[in-house]
């Protein structure tokens, strides 16, 4: 029976061969015979053709590219497919993983994201004060040094500041953040927004030229409206303003309202709102000593040199800043508010005393009734009533912190 020939079985044979191998003649190993019909040479260009001793002719010519390359097999082919086929799986798998894990990311419990958050803040807490302590320290021996030695080490005193610590240093850094946030556009701007309202405010105060191109007038027109330096320059038809007599002169309770009411303001007495001191539980008006301009009553008092010193100082203040704002005749002027101040120093209690240290002894929860009869000069229920645009009772209770320096 007449053998068969398979190019594919011996095609590594074919190689040898074509590529002038270990085969000297054309006698392949199955026993079959192979007539050549060009040279051997594998770097030719042109076709090459092959007979079997079967009768069968196969073309070897196109086995290379114009280079003289072999071409690829079916195996090489094949395997090559499979690596394209795995990638491009492994990559399909790779994004569906990754998907899913976005999702389950994004669908987690609540709590699970906050306690995740807790946990990086915890770590960055910790970093922190890892890099503030001095580990070289033995804490037994100096705990301060162990514990503050890292920051004391990165960290000197400003020149613009007395002490410096890691509380200022916080404050410092929220001042940054929330400038920031002010100067940011304003994204809300409605007429109720408290976002436009507090960056209005914040612009006008640094907007230093306009500042600088208003001059005075803003504070001059406060003060005309509360009478003038003369206190003879009210508005004729201002409703609460006295009409009687010559000259004519402002009535003292609107006045006490412009300036504690409309200009917050600390004349004569402080009027605020704070948690109450033996009850933590509401809020309470409270009612304080105030009034001074210098950080305490000792000093208009002319007790020591220092005293002295700077009671002048603030004269010589004064006497410019009058000037500045139109009053007429600034030196005497400046002498009669010294001389107020140093009378109100004289019934003020200094905030060194024991007295002002013990909240139980400065305590006093009195009814609206009560403070009238205590000072009865002021109209107390009017004036809370416009400030807190209220009806307050005479019942209504607050707290005096100064009561004999308010009956004073």
């Amino acid at each position: 029976m007449e053998k068969t020939y398979s190019l594919t079985a011996h095609y590594d044979e074919f190689q040898e061969v074509k590529y002038g191998g270990r085969y000297s003649s054309d006698i392949l190993s199955n026993g079959m015979t192979l007539s050549l019909g060009g040279s051997l040479d594998r770097h030719t260009t042109r076709g090459r053709g092959g007979t079997l001793s079967n009768g069968r002719n196969k073309d070897l010519g196109s086995t290379s590219s114009s280079g003289g390359l072999p071409r690829w097999s079916r195996r090489e082919i094949c395997l090559l497919s499979a690596l394209v086929f795995a990638a491009g799986m492994c990559v399909i798998l790779g994004s569906m993983l990754a998907l899913k894990y976005i999702s389950f990311d994004a669908q987690q419990d609540p709590q699970c994201r906050q306690d995740c958050q807790r946990k990086r803040s915890l770590l960055r807490a910790a970093r922190f004060v890892q890099s503030n302590i001095d580990p070289t320290i033995q804490p037994c021996q100096d705990f301060y040094s162990f514990a503050c030695g890292g920051w004391l080490r990165r960290h000197g005193i400003p020149e613009d500041k007395l002490s410096y610590g890691i509380i200022t240093a916080i404050g410092e850094h929220n001042e940054e953040k929330m400038e920031r946030l002010l100067l940011e556009p304003i994204r809300r701007q409605g007429v109720d927004s408290a976002e436009r309202k507090v960056k209005d405010f914040y612009r006008s105060c640094v907007n230093v030229q306009e500042i600088d191109k208003l001059g005075s007038d803003p504070m001059t027109e406060v003060i005309d409206s509360c009478g003038g330096w003369d206190m003879s320059g009210a508005p004729p038809k201002t409703p609460g303003w006295e009409r009687e007599g010559a000259p004519q002169r402002p009535d003292f309770n609107e006045l006490l309202y412009r300036t504690q009411g409309v200009y917050s303001t600390a004349v004569f007495f402080s009027l605020t709102v704070n948690v109450d001191d033996k009850n933590s539980s509401r809020n309470t008006i409270r009612i304080d000593q105030e009034g001074l301009t210098l950080p305490d009553s000792s000093l208009y008092l002319g007790q020591d040199e220092d005293s002295v010193k700077i009671l002048a100082a603030y004269k010589a203040l004064m006497e410019r800043l009058l000037s500045m704002l139109g009053a007429h005749n600034a030196t005497q002027k400046s002498k009669e508010i010294i001389h107020l101040e140093t009378r109100l120093a004289n019934i003020t209690v200094s905030e060194y005393d024991d007295q002002r240290k013990d909240i139980s002894t400065m305590y006093n929860r009195i009814t609206l009734r009560q403070l009238q009869n205590i000072a009865p000069s002021l109209h107390w229920k009017r004036l809370l009533d416009r400030i807190f645009n209220d009806n307050l009772s005479e019942d209504e209770e607050i707290v005096v912190l100064a009561t004999d320096y308010i009956q004073k």
